[in-house]
């Protein structure tokens, strides 16, 4: 089947810069979630391909249609529709979906694409954790065949463009995230960590870059607790500090952090109000810190209503992501660069899904053409006196003539001059030759 020449690439989403903390976590949706959602979706808005990357400061829908017009509005829908073909739908969502997400389309949806893998589009920016995210968010698209020829191009782009980001800019120098920002924040708003007790909530990917990003600062304590006692037990091993808590012994270990980082993959709330209040009765009105970093949260807002207890959420985090955010910005800059080259590559390869069949269809027109007028001529004096040889070498000819005219029209519209553009050559191939009218 011949590819469609109208395919378009777009990204719809919200992020940090679109919304706040308490909209993107009403947005929040799971793997299983996307998973359940997704084939409605598909089937609704007629996606070719699809990929949703969720995570605690975005949630993107990228994909492909075939219809070179797609509409914000359009858009927009999509990003809509995602949330309402989950199994908890958020129907009164529509409105604030409308006026905080953003869209892209073709060129602009790869540059976003690649600038968020290269973590230059992070609350932390140039985060690394992302790049991970990113690549997980391609995995499952590929196990779920949703994956296509543009989508699988987009990512691999992605992937590449931030590699040349980190190695040719300062960006990569010191790896910062979420996590790492978390920890700065801590140190910050307690003094000195060293004479201090923390306790991180959760053992995953996050709770280990924080644990291994605490040990600059050698606390006091360490203490991890998770869901999971063997995953505790191993983050403990792998970082070589702390000690490891069951979750049923949460509540014994909560009175003594002075600090607590809580980063789990809860759909639910973890520490509420009544928790923290008992907690604190038992440190007798010490100060505590709390630092959530998980999407769905996991401390209660309502926490901070008590008294002595100071809590922090992500977009916290934008007042402190680390001494050398401006030495990053700068090398931003540079990155900006590379993420801008390597989107013009892709906008030449993806205008070439259009442009091939384009000139294979032109090839095509000239080779019938050629054919017809050839067969009319044999048919007729003089020509019809030819024998087999003659004949074969008039054939020849002409063949040679159609790649000449192919060869020729498609090295132009490839390399159009100054006064035009490869896409508009390809229009005018298509009106001039009625290359379109079988379709």
């Amino acid at each position: 089947m011949a590819e469609n020449n109208n395919t378009t690439l777009f990204c719809v989403g919200t992020n940090h810069e679109s919304a706040g903390l308490d909209f993107r976590e009403s947005l929040f949706l799971s793997r299983d979630e996307i998973n359940y959602a997704l084939p409605q979706l598909i089937q609704k808005h007629d996606l070719k391909e699809v990929l949703v990357l969720s995570t605690c400061n975005r949630l993107e829908i990228y994909g492909v249609v075939e219809t070179p017009d797609i509409t914000a509005h359009q858009l927009k829908d999509i990003f809509i529709d995602l949330q309402k073909f989950c199994p908890n739908q958020k129907l009164e969502l529509d409105e604030e979906i409308k006026n905080k997400s953003y869209q892209h389309t073709q060129k602009e949806a790869a540059r976003h694409a690649f600038s968020v893998a290269s973590g230059l589009d992070s609350l932390v920016l140039g985060e690394t954790q992302i790049a991970g995210q990113f690549k997980d968010a391609a995995q499952f698209a590929l196990e779920g065949s949703t994956l296509g020829p543009v989508l699988k191009r987009m990512t691999q782009e992605a992937f590449a463009a931030s590699k040349k980001v980190r190695t040719n800019t300062d960006i990569g120098k010191k790896p910062v995230s979420i996590s790492h920002a978390a920890i700065d924040l801590a140190n910050r708003v307690y003094g000195q960590l060293k004479n201090c007790r923390v306790l991180i909530i959760g053992a995953g990917e996050m709770a280990e870059i924080a644990a291994k990003y605490l040990l600059k600062y050698q606390p006091k304590q360490v203490f991890v607790c998770n869901r999971t006692l063997t995953r505790a037990e191993n983050l403990v091993a792998k970082v070589g500090i702390g000690i490891a808590y069951p979750w049923e012994e949460l509540n014994e270990v909560l009175p003594l952090a002075d600090v607590i980082i809580s980063c789990t993959g809860a759909n639910e709330i973890i520490l509420d109000k009544a928790r923290m209040q008992k907690s604190q009765h038992h440190r007798s009105g010490k100060a505590i810190f709390l630092i959530d970093i998980a999407l769905p949260r996991d401390i209660d807002p309502k926490c901070s209503e008590i008294e002595d207890v100071y809590l922090f959420d992500i977009d916290d985090l934008k007042q402190v992501v680390g001494e050398n955010f401006e030495e990053r910005k700068k090398a931003a800059l540079l990155g900006r660069n590379i993420i801008m080259e390597n989107a013009d590559g892709f906008e030449k390869w993806l205008f070439s899904r259009t442009l091939k069949p384009t000139l294979a269809t032109f090839r095509d027109y000239l080779d019938i053409l050629v054919r017809q007028e050839m067969n009319k001529s044999l048919s007729r004096a003089p020509l019809n006196q030819l024998d087999d040889n003659q004949v074969k070498a008039l054939d020849a000819m002409l063949k040679s003539i159609v790649t000449k005219m192919a060869g020729d029209v498609g090295r132009s519209v490839h390399n159009p001059t100054v006064d035009f553009e490869s896409a508009q050559l390809t229009e005018a191939l298509k009106v001039l030759f009625t290359l379109d009218k079988s379709s």
